[in-house]
This record gives structure tokens, C-alpha cells and sequence, in this order.
């Protein structure tokens, strides 16, 4: 401090190290930066030990853990040994097609193809006889102890019988598809209803994507309330359910996990079928993948398929269901182990049908897998493929919403209507659930339904074909809880309710098509109706076969089947409904 005159002036005070301390830090901030730079190099460089190094470590520790696991509770580990089964067997799959894969399909599979080809008229006349003669004795020998299956065998003629009198073009129906279709639909109901394994898997596989759905009750309390969840269950329970499943499968669809899925299953049912890659793989990632999805997916060859490979596509997209469906389903009380075979039963039915129904005339230009190329997803990373796949989700909420609210009061009305007018001429308690159990009584009774259960399965196709699918399973939900069916009436029910061929989804169909193919909505408008009907018939047929190959050793219920639908009906059941309410006003 020093002083001029009177005024006393001071020295700043600051802040700053001395430059040797700035040296020093700049120096460790470079030596920083250089290690960096280093660490980026080593990697880049040898990107491919680092990732394997980090492998190998994961999988150690996983083995360790896994090797605990069983050590403490084999029974407890089973989910734990059957997915890693599943990756173990997968990963030693691409790693042996990675490296022996061109060779072993020119040595083996490329040789067996043509050669299945070559002698074609072999097996058209030889094979399929004897395997037909060898289903023949199958059936009279194991499987048909009562009429009600022989009821069902009827059905799957009389339904082939009727398509093919009003085919588009009978004399150019190409018979094997449709033959190979019904024998690969027939092949999955033996395993998943004759043989005890594979049911025992279906219906463990089925339980297992229950409790995992059912996760989604967790995000729906958090943000909801859990009291809200009884008493307002479709929407709180049922809606979070479709977005988180949403989620998931867009989660799987990013990994590019239904693709690979949708296109072995595909691979199978062409060599087989002989159909065209681009038909065979829109059916098989229906099952997997929602109608929307699997439009995406194909999109750039939607504008080249042929009349028939479009009705085809049409039928696939309304013959099956998807994730989320299945979640929805399930919840209204559908049985899930029923419901996930009719999901994979209802696809070379889809296509066998239509083939039948709308052969092929001209020449596709997407006939083998090389001539298809499967979209990637094109989000950037995991947690935008999870966002994308909740928000499509939520238009889907929207959309599931405001269908179950319109139809719902429109056949409130409707019902009320016919009520009137059969009480005019003595008729009582007329209804629309009444009519249809009338009209679709024989459907029911071709599908193997016992004479006292067929009205009400009737009023549930009802339910399906005019209004909605969603309608129809709370309708078979509230028949099972009540045991208004029986067991083998209810899991028939289940296979033939198991689509989105109702005719309110028709409006959403064509405004997809015109969003996502507009040059193909005037053709989507002329196949509707044949389209609708003949998926509709596809899940007849898959009803079929469930009734022909149903066993009743096999019909016990599995432990927590529809615990939370159960819970709901239980609670809700204590509660007055509106109409309940309003009739103590009148």
C-alpha cells in the first residue's frame, strides 16, 4: 500500500498461481490428454482383442454365476438353463455359418433342395400318398376317440370344400401349398397338443411371457395409483400392458432379433411351400411382428407384388396376432398357452387358404430370398428403438381405446334396439349376442363344439367377425370365468378368435395402406372382403385341428394362468356397475 498525497491507493489482491504451478498443471493436463490420445489408439488398433477380452470376461462370470445358480436351486434355475440353452445353441449356430456356412450349403443343403425339387412328381405322387395313408391310421388310431373330433375333421373338409368352389381361380389352384400349409399347421398341433413335451413347453413358454407382461403393472401403479388399476382395469391395466410390450419388440426389432426369427421360419415354410420369399416372410413375421411392423419391414417391394402375393399379405396380417395382442388377450382371459399356438398354428394356414382362395396368375419378381432384402431399424441406439416402440404403442392405445368405446355403445344401442322390436311380436331378450349364436351355430358345431356350448361360441364369432376381436375375447374371458364352456369348448374358441379379422378393422386396414402404400389402397379396397373372410376361415381351421387333435390329459389349468384376471373379476365383482347404479334411480 502506498499513499500519494491524502489518497491511499492499494495493490490488487489475486488470484493467480505463480507460473511454475501453471507450468505444472499444464504439463499434467497434457500428459492427460496424451494417455487419452494413447488409450483411443490402442483401441482403434486392436478394437477386436479389447471386445473379445471383454467377452471373455462377461462370460466367465457368467458361467461362475450360472454354475452357482444351479449349485443352489436346479427347479429355481430352469428359466435360467432354458435361455441359456437358447444363446449357447444360437451362437454356435452363426459361428458355424460364419465359417462352414457356403460350404455346407453347396455340399448339403443345396444338393437336398434341388433334389426335393428334381423329384417332384415323386413326391407329389409317392411321398405325400404314404404321408397322407400314415395321418390317416395316426387319426383313427390315436387321436379320434370321440365323434366331436370326427366333428371337426368335417369342418376342415367342408371349409376346404368352400373356398375352393368360390376360388378366383380354380383351375389354376397350384395344390401344393395349400397341401404342405395344412400338413405344417397339422405337424405344430401334434406337438403342441399330442405330445406332452411340447405342450408341457408351450405352456411353460406361455406362463413365462405372462409374468413378463405383467411387469407392466409396475410403470401403471407408479404413475396411476394402484387403486386405480381395480377399478379401472382395461384401461390402467390393459393400455400400460400394450405400450411396455410395444417397447420390447421394438427393443427386439432393433437387435434385429424378429428378423432373424421371422426369416428361418420363413425359410422353412417357402422350401417347403414353394411360395415366394416376399409372401412367406410378411406371414411369418406376423407372428412376431403387429400388421404395421411387418409393412415396414417390406415396404420397398409392397408396390411389386403380385394380386396374389397381396391377398396373401392381407390374409397373414389378419390371420395372426402379435406381442402386444397376445398381452391384451391374455388379460381379458383368453388361455395364454392356447392362444400362443394359434398365434404359430394360424400362419401356413394363412397362406395355404390363400393360395386356394386367390391362386397365382402372374410372375412375381420376388421370388427367392435374394430378391428381398429385410429393412434394419433406423434408430440410433437402443433407448430411441425402446421410445419409438412405447409412442407407436400409445397410438395404438389410442386407437384400441376409442374402438372399444364406440363399438361397445353402438352395440349397447343396437341391443336395445332389438329388444324393443322382439318384445313388438313376442320375442324376448333379442340381442345381437342371440342372433349370431344362431347364424354361426354351424360354424361352431363344424369347428367340433359340443351342441350345448355352440350358441354361445357362436355369439362369441359374433363378436369377432362384426365388431371386434377385443370384444369377443372379454366375451370368452367373462363365458370362462362364469363356466358357461367347457375346457375343450373354451381352448377351441381361444384358436378361432385368434385374429384381427373383424370387420371394424377393416377402416383402420385401409388407412394404413394408404399411409404407408398409397398405390395399392384401390386394390386393398377390391380384396378386403375376400381377405377379411378368408382369414377369418384360417382361424376356423386352426380351431379345427385344436378340436381334432385336442387331449384332455393335457386340459388341466397351469398354475397361475390369468392370476391378475382372476384378481380383477374377483374385486370388480364387489363393485356396482353403472347400470346397476342408474336402475335404483329409475
Amino acid at each position: 500500500m502506498s499513499q500519494v498525497g491524502t489518497m491511499t491507493i492499494e495493490k490488487p489482491i489475486t488470484s493467480y498461481e505463480s507460473n511454475s504451478d501453471l507450468d505444472s498443471r499444464r504439463e499434467s493436463a497434457s500428459k492427460l490428454v496424451q494417455f487419452r490420445i494413447g488409450l483411443n489408439n490402442f483401441y482403434q488398433n486392436n478394437t477386436s482383442a479389447v471386445i473379445k477380452l471383454i467377452l471373455l470376461i462377461l462370460l466367465i462370470g457368467y458361467s461362475v454365476y450360472f454354475g452357482l445358480a444351479i449349485r443352489h436351486s436346479v427347479s429355481g434355475a430352469k428359466p435360467l438353463i432354458v435361455i441359456t440353452s437358447i444363446v449357447v445353441f444360437f451362437l454356435i449356430y452363426y459361428a458355424l455359418k460364419a465359417v462352414f456356412g457356403k460350404k455346407i450349403y453347396k455340399s448339403v443343403l443345396k444338393p437336398m433342395e434341388q433334389a426335393f425339387r428334381r423329384n417332384s412328381t415323386w413326391i407329389k405322387y409317392i411321398v405325400i400318398p404314404l404321408v397322407a395313408i400314415g395321418i390317416v391310421f395316426f387319426l383313427a388310431f390315436s387321436v379320434v376317440k370321440e365323434v366331436r373330433q370326427l366333428q371337426s375333421l368335417s369342418g376342415v373338409v367342408a371349409f376346404v370344400l368352400i373356398l375352393y368352389t368360390f376360388s378366383m381361380y380354380p383351375d389354376k389352384v397350384n395344390w401344393r401349398p395349400v397341401i404342405w400349409g395344412f400338413f405344417l399347421q397339422f405337424v405344430m398341433g401334434v406337438i403342441v397338443l399330442r405330445w406332452r413335451h411340447g405342450y408341457n413347453a408351450v405352456n411353460w413358454l406361455s406362463n413365462q411371457i405372462t409374468k413378463f407382461i405383467n411387469y407392466s403393472n409396475e410403470g401403471a401403479a407408479a404413475v396411476f395409483g394402484d387403486p386405480f388399476l381395480l377399478f379401472h382395469p382395461f384401461v390402467f391395466v390393459g393400455m400400460p400392458m400394450l405400450i411396455y410390450v410395444g417397447a420390447v419388440m421394438s427393443i427386439l426389432y432393433y437387435y434385429g432379433l424378429t428378423q432373424r426369427a421371422a426369416g428361418q421360419v420363413g425359410w422353412v415354410m417357402q422350401l417347403t411351400l414353394g411360395t415366394t420369399a416376399v409372401e412367406t416372410l410378411s406371414v411369418s413375421a406376423n407372428i412376431f411382428l403387429n400388421g404395421m411392423d411387418t409393412m415396414l419391414m417390406l415396404r420397398p417391394y409392397l408396390d411389386r407384388l403380385t394380386k396374389s402375393e397381396f391377398h396373401c399379405f392381407l390374409v397373414g396380417n389378419h390371420s395372426t396376432v402379435a406381442g402386444f395382442a397376445f398381452a391384451i388377450f391374455v388379460l381379458m382371459g383368453a388361455p395364454p398357452q392356447h392362444l400362443l399356438s394359434a398365434a404359430v398354428m394360424s400362419a401356413p394356414a394363412a397362406i395355404a387358404i390363400s393360395k386356394l382362395s386367390y391362386p397365382e396368375t402372374e410372375e412375381s419378381t420376388t421370388k427367392t430370398q435374394k430378391d428381398v432384402q429385410v429393412e434394419k431399424s433406423s434408430e440410433t441406439n437402443v433407448m430411441e428403438a425402446a421410445a419409438n416402440g412405447a409412442g407407436i404403442a400409445g397410438k395404438t392405445v389410442m386407437a384400441v381405446v376409442v374402438n372399444m368405446l364406440a363399438f361397445i355403445s353402438m352395440l349397447g344401442f343396437i341391443n336395445s334396439t332389438l329388444a324393443w322390436l322382439g318384445n313388438r311380436v313376442g320375442i324376448v331378450q333379442l340381442s345381437f349376442q342371440k342372433i349370431c349364436s344362431y347364424l354361426l351355430y354351424p360354424v361352431s358345431i363344424l369347428m367340433g363344439i359340443e351342441p350345448g356350448d355352440a350358441k354361445e361360441v357362436g355369439s362369441l364369432l359374433g363378436f369377432k367377425v362384426f365388431t371386434s376381436e377385443l370384444l369377443a375375447y372379454q366375451e370368452l374371458g367373462d363365458s370362462i370365468s362364469a363356466n358357461r364352456l367347457s375346457r375343450r369348448s373354451a381352448a377351441i374358441a381361444t384358436y378361432a378368435l385368434c385374429g384381427f379379422s373383424g370387420l371394424s378393422n377393416l377402416a383402420i386396414a385401409v388407412g394404413v395402406w394408404n399411409a404407408v402404400c398409397p398405390s395399392k389402397t384401390r386394390e386393398m379396397a377390391k380384396q378386403m372382403i375376400r381377405a377379411v373372410v378368408n382369414a377369418n376361415v384360417a382361424c376356423f381351421m386352426t380351431a379345427c385341428v385344436a378340436g381334432l387333435l385336442y387331449n384332455p390329459d393335457f386340459s388341466a389349468p397351469a398354475q397361475g394362468d390369468n392370476a391378475i384376471g382372476s384378481l380383477l373379476n374377483s374385486i370388480l365383482g364387489l363393485i356396482p356397475s353403472f347400470k346397476d347404479l342408474t336402475s335404483l334411480l329409475d
